[in-house]
């Protein structure tokens, strides 16, 4: 860097050094998570790019339960939101997957608090109930409001590489800035990409929390029929992705769903 005033004491000019570390890490949590929880048994059972169904319809329901969590609260218009924008809390993983207790190098994040009002770390209350009509305005929005260049999974995913994995094609990426919004209608991005919860299992109704393991990234379908009544699945394509995003770095795990390069000075 050159100087101009401190010249006059014979200084002139002095090297400026900069220093930066990344690591790869896996994806510990963050807002903008849209509240539709699968079972890890689902993704264990499923290859990247394969339909898998993220809600079910009255007729795939499990005591009460169509696969939906509280992450932002309770209520319909909650639920509607949170689908449309992603959750404004936090959702936060549990320790690392195929650890044993007392033998994983750490927790996914180091900093689960209980900072969603419907989940106590990564133990949230499932929203009960099949929801048709705030499932179609959460949908119906996310598939209308994703740009051309980016409305089919062939145009917003690259891959499988020689590794299984596929890659997000950076103009459609929603999540670079975090919690995963477009800016407009217009830009080239896709609210079709989305990154949903991997529970243990649903129990008994809402009175029995699921725990969140991991978070899975898929691409929307959308859902079957009209969705009116009591039918209405949504689907998915399960894609096992790197992620440029700005999520809450978990320990890095060579099993989990996304990863992400995360700088740490």
């Amino acid at each position: 860097h050159d100087f101009a005033f401190i010249g006059v004491l014979g200084v002139t000019s002095k090297s400026v050094s900069a220093r930066a570390v990344a690591v790869k890490a896996s994806f510990g949590g963050s807002n903008g998570i849209v509240p539709w929880g699968v079972t890890q048994a689902t993704v264990d059972g499923s290859t990247a790019g394969s339909l898998i169904t993220m809600k079910y319809d009255a007729t795939g329901g499990n005591n009460g339960n169509f696969g939906a969590i509280r992450i932002d609260g309770p209520g319909a218009s909650t639920y509607a939101a949170s689908v449309m924008y992603g959750s404004n809390s936090y959702a936060c993983a549990v320790t690392a997957p195929n650890c044993t207790t007392g033998a994983c190098p750490g927790s996914y994040p180091t900093l689960c608090a209980e900072n969603a009002p419907d989940c106590d770390g990564p133990e949230c209350t499932p929203q009960t109930g099949n929801m048709t009509g705030p499932t179609r305005t959460g949908v119906d929005f996310r598939m209308t409001n994703t740009s051309s260049s980016c409305d089919t999974f062939a145009e917003t995913f690259t891959g499988p590489d020689l590794s299984g994995k596929y890659h997000l094609v950076p103009a459609c990426n929603p999540y670079i800035s975090g919690p995963g919004q477009c800016t407009s209608p217009t830009t080239a991005c896709s609210r079709r990409v989305i990154i949903i919860p991997v529970i243990d299992a649903f129990g008994g109704g809402a009175s029995t929390p699921v725990t969140i393991q991991r978070f899975a990234l898929v691409y929307l379908e959308g859902y079957t029929g009209t969705c009116t009544g009591n039918s209405c699945d949504v689907r998915g394509r399960f894609v096992n992705a790197d992620l440029t995003t700005s999520a809450l770095a978990g320990t890095y795990d060579p099993t989990a769903l996304i990863h992400f390069a995360k700088l740490t000075e």
